[in-house]
């Protein structure tokens, strides 16, 4: 074969620029173009706000807890300590469901992670290693969920499973922080 013959065959394969299909961005590239949108469009910001909103009214959940503890549980360290793991599971929730997109959920749910290990790193620790959350997930899959079925977690979480109080008290917390980081998250006003 001569020469020329030799170097036509070998470039053959070759492929003239711009003759290829344009590729579809990969996720990631997909995940950064959105997270640009989103913060050109303000809702990053907003989220990182609703995340602060939500540490600071966790700090502040005491006031709730008064409202409806019988005496008797009050100042009892492990109904706090659940009562706070129910309030970020519930925060958790509110920011999967009713955020506009995954991207801004994880960005106020990581902030407000971010908050409360700044500001009381055990009590951080306390809620990323509860298994509370499983019963609370538990819960909020069951489509039959009875009303009592958070509190039965709740009082679970507390080893208190059958006292009543604790029952009626898990209920009563959950319906008040579920209000509570509804309206939080109605005060974002994220662009949709």
């Amino acid at each position: 074969m001569s020469e020329e013959k030799r170097a036509f065959v070998e470039d053959s394969d070759m492929k003239i620029a711009g003759s290829a299909p344009r590729q579809q961005p990969d996720d990631g590239e997909v995940a950064a173009m959105e997270f640009q949108h989103q913060k050109q469009n303000g809702n990053i910001e907003r989220a990182y706000r609703l995340g602060q909103r939500l540490s600071d009214r966790f700090f502040v959940i005491d006031e709730i807890l008064v409202k409806y503890a019988s005496p008797r549980l009050l100042g009892n360290p492990v109904i706090e300590s659940n009562a706070q793991v129910l309030f970020a599971f519930i925060v958790d929730t509110i920011l999967e469901h009713g955020c506009p997109d995954s991207i801004i959920a994880q960005t106020a749910l990581n902030y407000f992670h971010e908050q409360v290990r700044e500001r009381s790193p055990r009590t951080y620790d306390t809620i990323v290693e509860s298994g509370a959350f499983s019963l609370y997930l538990l819960c909020s899959w069951d489509e039959r969920m009875s009303r009592s079925c958070i509190g039965d977690a709740f009082a679970d979480s507390c080893d208190m499973e059958d006292d009543p109080d604790v029952v009626r008290l898990g209920d009563q917390l959950y319906r008040e922080y579920f209000d509570v980081c509804k309206e939080e998250l109605g005060r974002a006003e994220f662009v949709r």
